[in-house]
């Protein structure tokens, strides 16, 4: 059994059900004298519809008049989420906030930012004045003498000072390397050689009157303690020249001698190229610096500045706009048909989050047959029934035809757009299966 035909069926039962009842409704009329060709009412909320031929009718479901979309206008992690699926709300109650710290320092950032650009604005608006002109000249002769400097090269006495320091440095090492010459140590062989004679006799002198009390303050002791020191001096400057040097002593007169051999090279190198090129561009700079002082205020400089002030007036309102849109807010009174959302979720500017829809506000939606369309206008009065409550009927007119079949159903249909004229239909729930009949000036086929 096709679609098509369940359809049809459907239709010419809800047709029978909905003539049965007019012929009801007139025979209890002409008994009450009240007879005429009209029926009163279908159901106790029904409208009167006036019955000029035989009905069509098409089958589909109630819908929401309107539901509303709730966007994010800003990225952020969420944070409270204050409604679940079936809640009631108001318009304006809070549905879902976002973690404000990200954009709280944004707004910061931007305030700064704003704050930078009126400084700007301020610098590109001041008058110059004379001392900003001598001080920009005084900058630019320091640099040119710089530069001249830099082209000389090294000076005669820093080229002879840096070979003097360089020549001695590999000296002191050259010659701890190769230890003490022989003179030096016949010289140092004879000094401790003669402190040891004098050492001796100063001994034998001072033994002869030893014994007596005031041996040590004599002459005799003074010149043992004499010849005493000299000896120490003399074997240890014998004991220093015959000790081999220190490894540690030779590195670092190895590191001393190769230093003062690059600062050497380095200076027969000046200047270098970027030496030059930095003195160059020290001077370009200088000269650039006083040319804009002496030609004044620029007024494509102040208006650049103008333009930055306004961007960051623009960069900082979004700040504030992105700051506030955390807090995401029913936009309707209403029921919140879905949430895709979820605490600590990373949410990203565009993202519907939430449906909200006034359940109230329903209309139905019926497809009829193509062979019936041409007698289905916009205004027409139809009677529309909901599966397991056909013992109510609602009144409605037709308030949109679609412009174009659909074929998925396998037959030909065009959705019929009813609007209810009934007050009550708070039976009634968006997804409910609906029939429609309505009544045509022209027999149907």
């Amino acid at each position: 059994m096709t679609r098509a035909f369940r359809w049809s069926m459907s239709a010419m039962m809800v047709a029978l059900t909905a003539i049965g009842a007019l012929f009801f409704w007139q025979a209890q009329a002409q008994i009450n004298g009240l007879a005429d060709t009209s029926v009163r009412t279908l159901s106790p909320v029904t409208q009167a519809v006036t019955v000029t031929g035989a009905p069509v009718s098409g089958v589909g479901a109630i819908e929401l008049i309107s539901q509303r979309q709730v966007v994010l206008m800003t990225s952020g992690a969420v944070a409270e989420l204050a409604v679940e699926v079936g809640d009631t709300v108001k318009r304006g109650d809070l549905l879902l906030a976002l973690d404000t710290k990200q954009l709280e320092w944004a707004l910061q950032q931007a305030d700064i930012g704003l704050e930078n650009a009126r400084i700007n604005l301020e610098k590109a608006s001041e008058a110059i004045e004379p001392s900003d002109v001598a001080l920009a000249e005084a900058n630019l002769l320091s640099a040119k003498e710089q530069l001249a400097l830099v082209e000389a090269g090294p000076t005669k006495e820093q080229l002879d000072a840096a070979k003097a320091g360089n020549a001695a440095a590999w000296a002191a090492y050259n010659e701890l390397r190769a230890g003490p010459s022989p003179e030096a140590l016949t010289q140092a062989r004879a000094a401790l050689r003669q402190a040891e004679i004098d050492l001796q006799q100063a001994q034998r002198a001072y033994d002869r009157i030893a014994w007596q009390p005031d041996a040590g303050a004599s002459s005799e002791g003074a010149a043992l303690q004499r010849a005493s020191i000299t000896h120490e001096a003399a074997k240890a400057r014998f004991d220093e020249l015959t000790k081999p040097a220190l490894t540690s002593a030779l590195q670092g007169a190895l590191a001393a001698a190769q230093r003062a051999q690059d600062a050497l090279n380095e200076l027969e190198k000046k200047p270098t190229p970027a030496e030059l090129a930095d003195a160059k561009a020290r001077v370009a700079g200088a000269e650039a610096t006083l040319a804009k002082l002496k030609k004044g205020t620029d007024a494509a400089d102040v208006r650049a500045a103008e333009l930055g002030v306004q961007s960051a007036q623009i960069a900082l309102e979004q700040a504030k706009l992105n700051l506030a849109n955390a807090r995401l807010l029913a936009p309707v009174d209403g029921v919140v048909l879905a949430v895709s959302a979820e605490l600590g979720q990373q949410m990203s500017a565009g993202s519907v989050v939430a449906l909200v829809a006034d359940v109230s506000q329903l209309r139905a939606v019926v497809n009829v047959e193509q062979k019936d369309i041409r007698h289905i206008k916009v205004g027409q009065n139809a009677a529309v029934t909901v599966y397991g409550m056909t013992d109510t009927v609602y009144g409605g007119v037709v308030d949109k035809i679609a412009p174009m079949g659909d074929i998925s159903s396998g037959s030909i249909v065009f959705p019929v757009t009813i609007r209810f004229t009934d007050d009550d239909v708070a039976a009634l729930k968006p997804g409910m299966s609906a029939t429609a009949t309505f009544t045509t000036s022209v027999p149907s086929e």
